[in-house]
């Protein structure tokens, strides 16, 4: 991505200042003019804030969690994590549909097999020192959040139809490795443009409580 860009110093402001708004809205009519709405996991340790157009897909517990080999290992009986959301912008016309904007967030534990060495880079689904696949990075951050932190990377690619694709995603973790935070969106250069100011505001107000 270019190198490492610059950290958000004010983020933990940002972030309980949007737990504050959340508190404050819980059961206000006035939230919803406030032109946002939102997502929670069930335990109140994640919010993020998205435009009030935008459109909830999904939103629950998954029956999966990530071991170190890479692959998706199920787990049995009820659990409070791993926890997914997904959204896009309205109207979306089919999952995937490249001219419109997408994203999740998602709450994962970490493997005890995994904490010692994690490694978040490994959860893009890129290198970004690497220029041969045609992924040009074009923005490189670290963001810090009280004991959470981790990077946030935006990168370009050419999709099978010729496509230029934008991906904007935020991947942090706590000190002791034991649980991932991800929030990310995507969609194609020109949708990425106009929901830019939508996307910065989401992402300075992503808020992790635990």
């Amino acid at each position: 991505m270019g190198g490492v860009g610059r950290p958000f110093p004010a983020r933990r402001t940002l972030a309980l200042t949007a737990a504050a708004a959340v508190a404050a809205c819980l059961g206000a009519a006035a939230c919803g003019r406030s032109g946002y709405q939102y997502i929670e996991n069930g335990d109140d340790t994640v919010f993020v804030k998205i435009p009030e157009s935008w459109e909830v897909v999904s939103e629950g517990v998954v029956d999966y969690t990530v071991t170190p080999d890479g692959d998706l290992q199920l787990l049995p009986g009820d659990s409070a994590l791993p926890w997914r959301a997904t959204f896009a912008e309205v109207p979306a016309a089919a999952p995937g549909t490249p001219d419109r904007i997408t994203g999740a967030v998602e709450i994962q534990p970490v493997d005890r097999r995994m904490r010692a060495d994690l490694n978040p880079y490994r959860f893009f689904g890129i290198d970004p020192n690497d220029t041969t696949d045609g992924i040009e990075v074009v923005r490189h951050d670290l963001v810090k959040l009280g004991d959470v932190s981790g990077p946030r990377l935006v990168w370009k690619q050419t999709n099978e139809q010729g496509e230029e694709m934008v991906v904007d995603r935020l991947v942090m973790t706590d000190s002791l490795n034991r649980v991932i935070y991800s929030v990310g969106f995507g969609c194609n250069a020109g949708c990425y443009g106009t929901n830019e100011s939508s996307i910065e505001e989401i992402m300075a107000t992503f808020t992790v409580t635990d």
